[in-house]
């Protein structure tokens, strides 16, 4: 596969669940499907985090250092997601140190809030005076610090299949979503339990 080409998976109706979700079970086997920083842009990108001219100025102005270290970093942080998600989806608190984490990289973005015209009305939107390698990441922070103090923490769930490591933001009008999606883990999961039953039907 071409660097930087992969297509991700978007099933966790939030950004920050979405980059938690970049790691998955594939054939009972963990899967990082950020393996490179290419992937990395390419995610942000097809996430809309990141334009595609906004990728190509990162991508020429980062030595093989800083490539280097804005993957780590990526990573880091979305371990931090990765905590609070099973945290929240568990009933449980959120550590300190996974805010802390937040905090540093909500801290890269100087910048200030904007009144823009619509065709509503009027809304606010960040104006960012960070470069684009130093506040690449940082979008993903205000996604998750949103997410905490704007969404519905219950609504914040993991797949119902023990073998699935996804998450979501669950958006149904009843919230009674159980999978990660149909496809995946859903059907796979209703055909296994029907296989079940008739077993128990067969042995009686």
């Amino acid at each position: 596969m071409k660097k930087g080409s992969r297509k991700f998976l978007f099933v966790g109706n939030h950004p920050c669940l979405d980059f938690v979700n970049t790691q998955m079970i594939v054939k009972g086997e963990p899967t990082d499907t950020l393996e490179s920083f290419e992937d990395l842009v390419s995610w942000l990108v097809q996430a809309k985090l990141l334009t595609a001219s906004q990728a190509a100025i990162v991508k020429g102005r980062l030595s093989n250092e800083g490539v280097a270290s804005l993957l780590e970093q990526a990573k880091t942080l979305r371990a931090t997601f990765r905590v609070a998600a099973e945290r929240v989806s568990a009933g449980r608190s959120i550590p300190d140190s996974a805010i802390d984490t937040i905090n540093q990289f909500l801290a890269q973005r100087p910048g200030y809030q904007e009144l823009v015209r619509t065709k509503g009305g009027f809304k606010r939107r960040f104006h960012s005076l960070a470069t684009p390698p130093t506040g690449l990441l940082t979008p993903l922070a205000e996604a998750a610090s949103d997410l905490l103090t704007s969404g519905h923490l219950s609504l914040i769930k993991k797949c119902a299949n023990a073998s699935c490591i996804l998450f979501f933001y669950d958006t149904t009008k009843n919230h009674t979503r159980s999978w990660c999606s149909m496809q995946m883990c859903g059907n796979r999961m209703k055909v296994a339990a029907h296989y079940r039953r008739s077993r128990g039907k067969a042995s009686l």
